[in-house]
């Protein structure tokens, strides 16, 4: 067991499984751990994902968010990736999709109906494009800040032709969202919750197909690098981050992450406001060695 942790590192629920790595592959959730509002990192942040850069580690993202709604990030970034987008269902490098877990035509054309049945606001993505249950008000907050407006409605669309990546579900202050996440999980999917510190109570349920999630991806990506997982150091906030966590060699929690999260980890930062990730990648550069 190491007897020494790097500055505003602290001891997660693992700590005691956890040991220092020879760190390669930095991957971080995006809303409530690289982003506390808006759609960029603070300053802060930046430097340390440009310290961890130089240093020679990968960093990407990894989050339920439409590679749309991470132009800004990226643009300030500048980092490559491997990123994980759509809550694990696809890879993207560089701007490209390198790998993608679609939802099979039929489940997906099911799923639509179950949502347009039940009258929820739900996004389906196709592509770079996404198409919504119904042109919701409530939601133009979403578009405007996150992902740009959609490109129609779900009756614009032949399901029986139609890839979709991931759907998102949205629980306005969480009403209903246990009841939504059983039944989408009896759809045979797995539909997964995250929250966003930008609209707070409210919760956003990923779909996607059964093989997709965060940890399935992020163990897909260090194979494609050629970095064993335990080489990996996963840094989340929520309970879609969880597969992540589980899977990377080093686990990260932000300090504000609710305490299933923390214990899943081996170790916690200090929470978004406070720049946590940014202690996390200058940890992870100093494991290179």
């Amino acid at each position: 067991m190491p007897h020494t942790l790097p500055a505003g590192l602290r001891p997660g629920g693992r700590f005691d499984t956890w040991r220092r790595p020879t760190a390669g592959y930095v991957v971080a959730d995006v809303d409530g751990t690289l982003i506390l509002e808006g759609s960029t990192a603070t300053p802060g942040v930046a430097a340390a994902v440009a310290d961890a850069t130089a240093a020679g580690l990968r960093v990407g993202f990894a989050t339920g968010r439409l590679p749309a709604g991470l132009r800004d990030l990226h643009d300030q970034l500048r980092v490559p990736g491997p990123h994980i987008v759509h809550n694990g269902a696809q890879v993207r490098e560089a701007g490209l999709p390198i790998h993608t877990w679609s939802l099979d035509r039929p489940v997906a054309s099911a799923l639509v109906d179950w949502c347009v049945a039940r009258g929820l606001y739900a996004e389906f993505y196709l592509g770079e494009e996404f198409v919504v249950t119904e042109r919701q008000p409530a939601a133009q907050t979403f578009w405007d800040l996150i992902s740009g407006d959609p490109h129609g409605v779900v009756g614009d669309i032949d399901w029986r032709s139609a890839d979709v990546i991931k759907a998102t579900v949205v629980a306005y202050q969480g009403r209903g969202a246990d009841t939504l996440l059983a039944g989408l999980r009896a759809l045979g999917l797995t539909a997964e919750t995250s929250t966003s510190p930008v609209f707070p109570g409210d919760q956003f349920i990923n779909v996607t197909s059964p093989q997709a999630d965060k940890g399935r991806a992020v163990r897909w990506a260090a194979g494609y690098l050629g970095i064993g997982i335990e080489n990996v150091v996963a840094v989340g906030d929520g309970p879609n981050d969880l597969s992540m966590l589980t899977v990377a060699g080093t686990a990260i929690a932000m300090g504000q992450a609710p305490a299933v999260v923390q214990q899943a980890a081996h170790l916690v930062v200090p929470e978004v406001a406070a720049d946590g990730v940014a202690h996390a990648l200058a940890a992870a550069a100093s494991w290179l060695a």
